[in-house]
Order: C-alpha cells, then structure tokens, then sequence
C-alpha cells in the first residue's frame, strides 16, 4: 500500500510561482520583493528549502498561509473579507483584491513599527485648517503629513506592482492604529495632498471602524454618501470654501498660473491646489492638461511619493520589527 504524502513536500517553487501569477502577482515581483536574499534557483530541488522560501513569500505578501501550502488551492490574502471596496462599477471587486492585500500588508507593519501614539482627530475640519494655518500660509501635503503623524496616524505610500489594478488610496485599521496608504501613481504634491485629505475625510467622517476602506480612483462623479462627503471633508481642509471658486471659462495655463496664485494669497490657499480645482471642476480632458501645466509652473520637481515615505521612515521605531520584515518594507518603500 502507498501512502501519499501530503503537506509542503508537494509544493514547488514552480507550481507556487505559477499560481502566484494567476493571482496576479508577476513572478518577477515575487523574486525581486517576496524571496529572502538567500535563495538561489538552484535550491529549486529541495522541499525543505522551497517550503521555507514558500513561507517568506507568504508573510511577507500577507498571504493565507494555507493557500500558499497547498498546490492545488488558489492564492488568497488574508484578511479580505473586512475590505469595503469604494470602485467604479465596471471594476470588478476581484480585480483589487492584489493591490488591497499588498498594501494591507504594508499598512499592518507599519501599525507595529510606528513611534507616536494615537490622539483622535477633532471631527472638524473648518477648525483643523485653521489649526494648520495658524503655524502656515496654506494646507498642502507637508502640513496634512504633520497634522497625521501628529496625531499618530502614519501615512505610507506603495507603489502596487506592474499589472495590477491601481488604486488612489486606502485606510486600514491594524493593532487599533489607523494607518493611511497612498499609492497613487503621481508625483505632485498637490495631487496627493488631496487623495490624503479625501482619506482623512472618511477617518473625520468615521467612516473606517475595524476594516480597510479602500478608494479605486476618487473622482467628482462620485454618488456613494460616503464619498461624497469625504470629498466635501478634502475640500474644506485644502480650500476653506470651495464654493469661492467657480471656473466658467477655460483659461490658458499662464493665465490660470496668475489667477492661481492670486487666490492663493486672497483665500491662503497652495497654488497648486488652485490648479488642480480648476481641472475637477471644468473636467475635461484639455482642461485637465491645462491644470497640470500650471501646475509645474509651482512644482518642477515633483517627488511626493518620497515626501511621505521619508515622514515615514523618521517616525518608525524599526527595531520593532524582525529583520526580515525590516528587509521587505524597506524595498517597497525605497528606504
């Protein structure tokens, strides 16, 4: 009689990596993020080995543990079934399950690193941009970075790997800290100072309790109530009244650079944000190039993703992570 055997012996790298691209995970991101620094093809032919590769991949993607040990079974993340998707109705909620577990993941090590403790938000954001603008000319992205970590909230962006769906942001709630994920793909400053003050609306609005609220693309046309206000809360902490500015007419981008950077000194408000509400409200495809040529008029140089990454890194306490997971959240960060 032959028993067969089952359990980690079965796996190999192969069949793991192949199922990790039905997943939608490449395997070039598996090697180059997931796979410990020793590992080597050539250990390809050692269970033993593969096993305990297999069981880097999955902590340190936040992979269900069993899935990733069973060969026949389909890669799961763990902890999915708290998600509350806000997406487009033609994206289907599978297509963002990669990206939400890749960044949860990156959210739920950042809740056991970061340093400052937790102080609950004034749920007024009126009073939290006069807050911000007694210590400044404007609120912007450094500002809103400082008034989160603040209060203990750390904010952290991650690039999702090539050939998953994008999103603009998240908010999970690990280890009873909230912790905010961009991964927005742009550069400016003023583009991601909106999507974090969008996600500090849903925090303002108490919106995210013990689950990850997770925005595919934040837009105007938005009817869901809870996105709707959470866009309301983004504006007032970034405009003060966003009703002080109508755009009727397109304008020329020199033309809207003037406009912009004299409302910023009538309303203190960032010039590049002035900008990128010219785009939102006129909404047109032009318009928004429009808005984005002023707007390098006020940053040339356009490295945000950085900006909150290097908050990032000065407000963790690394030690508290083990080294392997030092490792990996350094690479996805680019610490």
């Amino acid at each position: 009689m032959t028993t067969q055997v089952v359990g980690y012996t079965q796996l190999s790298m192969a069949n793991l990596l192949e199922r990790l691209e039905e997943k939608g995970l490449q395997a070039k991101y598996v090697r180059d993020r997931a796979l410990p620094t020793w590992w080597d093809a050539d250990l390809e032919d050692d269970p033993t080995v593969v096993a305990e590769a297999a069981g880097y991949i999955a902590k340190r993607l936040g992979l269900d543990i069993a899935s990733v040990f069973s060969p026949e079974a389909e890669i799961a993340f763990k902890g999915q079934a708290q998600a509350k998707f806000k997406k487009r109705q033609d994206t289907s909620k599978q297509s963002l399950e990669v990206v939400q577990g890749l960044a949860s993941r990156v959210a739920e090590l950042v809740s056991y690193a970061v340093l400052p403790s937790y102080h609950e938000l004034r749920k007024d954001a009126a009073a939290l941009r006069q807050g911000i603008l007694a210590r400044g000319c404007w609120v912007n992205l450094d500002s809103l970075l400082a008034l989160c970590w603040q209060h203990g909230i750390p904010v952290v962006h991650f690039s999702p790997p090539q050939g998953t769906k994008k999103i603009d942001g998240m908010v999970a709630s690990f280890n009873g800290r909230l912790v905010i994920v961009i991964c927005c793909a742009r550069k400016a400053a003023a583009w991601l100072a909106f999507i974090l003050a969008h996600e500090l609306g849903h925090i303002l609005a108490g919106h995210v309790q013990e689950q990850f609220y997770v925005d595919e693309s934040i837009t105007q046309e938005e009817q869901d109530p809870e996105e709707l206000e959470a866009n309301a809360i983004a504006a007032t902490l970034l405009l003060g009244n966003p009703n002080n500015y109508e755009w009727r007419a397109r304008l020329y981008p020199n033309v809207l650079v003037t406009t912009a950077r004299r409302f910023s000194r009538r309303d203190n408000v960032d010039p590049g944000i002035v900008c990128l509400n010219y785009g939102w409200k006129r909404d047109i495809k032009e318009e928004w190039g429009i808005a984005g040529k002023a707007l390098k008029t006020f940053e040339p140089i356009q490295k945000a993703p950085n900006t909150i990454n290097q908050h990032l890194i000065h407000n963790l306490d690394w030690e508290r992570l083990d080294r392997d997971s030092q490792e990996y959240l350094r690479l996805v960060i680019g610490a």
